[in-house]
């Protein structure tokens, strides 16, 4: 059932395509509820676990990389009948994904996808100040950016490359569509002085909360077309 709904959400052939970018973990085999979160962890399934939550939905899986938690998540979701449903690549190439989520949540119109196609480009209906755009992400991020660069110069178009935008290669194809702002979730010294360099402003906020709302509209997606409870988010460090 559940990849019945992954085929109508992201396409059959992008799946087929891509099966190291999402998957399903099912041991409980009758849902009621639903929450989500943009890492799975052990403390989200333990989140979990006291909210009642049967199904965690989240954009990055217990990688390979991260070795021996891995281990520990896998272990934790079959021992306490939770299904894990995850969506990484295919996530962040929806319509309703991280970056165009983001985007429509602080008020942005769709005016492009980039390159690399998990990117945007959307335009307010009118310039405001970068302060303007500062307070709507913190509000809607729940944390303040971590690093910035004020350009000095107000704002209309949003680039954004959620999560991992760190590298200059990300803002430079967004500044072909005269952006006047890019955010994203990570950064180095590059890509700050990329920006100071195009004169254009950097918000970096998290990496899990830049993808926290594209997150949330694939979890209510999930439990809109099997009919469970959204119980909301489980959780997630603000790195």
């Amino acid at each position: 059932m559940i990849r019945d709904i992954l085929n109508d959400l992201f396409g059959r052939e992008l799946l087929d395509a891509h099966p190291d970018e999402w998957g399903i973990g099912a041991y409980c085999h009758h849902p009621s509820t639903v929450g989500y979160a943009t890492t799975i962890t052990q403390e989200t399934i333990r989140a979990a676990v006291d909210r009642n939550v049967d199904v965690i939905v989240s954009h990055h899986d217990a990688w390979d990389f991260m070795f021996e938690q891995r281990e520990e998540v896998q272990s934790l979701l079959k021992e306490n009948r939770l299904t894990h449903v995850w969506a990484h690549l295919p996530l962040d190439l929806a319509e309703f994904g991280t970056s165009a989520t983001l985007l429509s949540k602080i008020g942005c119109v769709p005016v492009a996808v980039l390159k690399h196609a998990e990117g945007r480009v959307g335009e307010l209906p009118g310039s405001v100040p970068l302060t303007a755009v500062r307070e709507r992400l913190t509000a809607l991020l729940s944390e303040e950016p971590c690093r910035e660069h004020d350009a000095n110069r107000p704002v209309r178009r949003v680039g954004t490359v959620t999560g991992a935008g760190i590298y200059t290669t990300r803002l430079r194809d967004a500044l072909q569509y005269d952006i006047d702002l890019y955010v994203t979730g990570e950064t180095n010294l590059y890509l700050l002085e990329y920006g100071k360099h195009r004169k254009v402003n950097v918000l970096v906020f998290s990496h899990n909360y830049t993808e926290l709302p594209g997150v949330r509209a694939f979890a209510e997606r999930i439990a809109g077309a099997i009919g469970l409870e959204l119980k909301g988010h489980l959780g997630d460090s603000h790195f």
